[in-house]
């Protein structure tokens, strides 16, 4: 099983490891990280009584935490709920030897600063396919094969305000989303990927799961823009602050901004839902301080374990 976080001896076995511990670590730096691995432990012993199972499960949570590739950060919002998720996920994979399910929503071909949008392959699915053989070595490791099903975020389509920044009809929009479908199914082919990469409408994939994308929307939006919690309005705020460091709304009017941060933030809720804790989001476009595809969940509604992929740039590892 996994060496004790909370002694010494624990964390030089890990730095032996080659995880990367020094000298001038203690365990009392790492008591959350070892709250999380005592979590996934109990979890895992909860659903199984396989030792091989729980110990594979463990160090690939161990692995999330202290050895995640260049660039994906793995559960950092929620992390105790979300791991709680994900080590379900991890057992029900390995007994029933089946992959682990991963879904992965992308943004329709957008410029790099605005809306305005093309029909090919996004930023954030060519960050996916240029990352995509980091997450395989990362879940190689302990033997999880995986599966990803992109989403293509043709719901924006139903965005008065997005739709309005990008310049298209709807019949253009959607004309688009679907060349960039297209596109990433033929570059799946290309590169051989069929067996663990496929590519699909979000709005279709509502319409499969009997779902209706803009009525959840309505609610998710309503509910955050209604929401009298400081937290909430402080992520509208700040989101907004980051789409204009961005140059995302560089074409959208001052008052629209909030409004827009609100959409985006009910966009995430609404895709949590449809996930609904069955799966691993793979995010290439969220910012990692944001609450993203758990925002509003809790209670009924189970945590979505998520995986941030973000950019990365060269030299100092500086992220977004």
């Amino acid at each position: 099983m996994l060496p004790d976080l909370k002694s010494h001896e624990g964390l030089k076995i890990l730095k032996e490891a080659g995880y990367g511990f020094t000298g001038f670590d203690r365990p009392q730096n790492f008591k959350m990280q070892a709250e999380i691995l005592d979590l996934a432990v109990k979890t895992a012993g909860s659903l199984t009584s396989e030792t091989a199972v729980i110990s594979d499960v463990a160090h690939l949570v161990l692995d999330s935490l202290f050895d995640s590739p260049r660039g994906f950060e793995f559960f950092p919002r929620f992390p105790k709920e979300e791991v709680v998720q994900f080590t379900k996920l991890a057992v029900a994979s390995r007994e029933n030897n089946l992959p682990l399910p991963i879904t992965c929503p992308v943004c329709p071909d957008y410029e790099d600063r605005g809306y305005k949008m093309s029909d090919g392959i996004g930023i954030s699915m060519g960050r996916v396919f240029d990352n995509f053989e980091a997450l395989k070595d990362f879940f190689s490791k302990r033997n999880f094969p995986f599966f990803i099903d992109i989403h293509v975020a043709d719901v924006e389509v139903m965005e008065p305000l997005i739709l309005q920044a990008s310049g298209e009809t709807t019949e253009s929009f959607l004309m688009k989303t679907s060349g960039s479908i297209a596109a990433i199914q033929a570059r799946i082919h290309q590169l051989g990927l069929e067996q663990v990469m496929q590519c699909d409408s979000m709005l279709e994939v509502f319409s499969q799961a009997g779902l209706d994308y803009s009525v959840l929307k309505s609610i998710n939006n309503q509910e955050i823009i209604g929401h009298g919690g400081s937290k909430v309005r402080r992520t509208i705020e700040a989101l907004a602050i980051e789409r204009i460091r961005l140059g995302d709304f560089e074409l959208v009017e001052l008052n629209n901004h909030k409004p827009m941060a609100a959409e985006e933030l009910a966009n995430y809720a609404t895709y949590g839902d449809l996930v609904d804790g069955r799966a691993v989001i793979l995010s290439p476009d969220t910012m990692s301080p944001m609450p993203a595809y758990n925002f509003l969940r809790g209670g009924e509604k189970l945590f979505n374990p998520t995986i941030y992929l973000k950019k990365v740039r060269e030299k100092r590892i500086n992220l977004w």
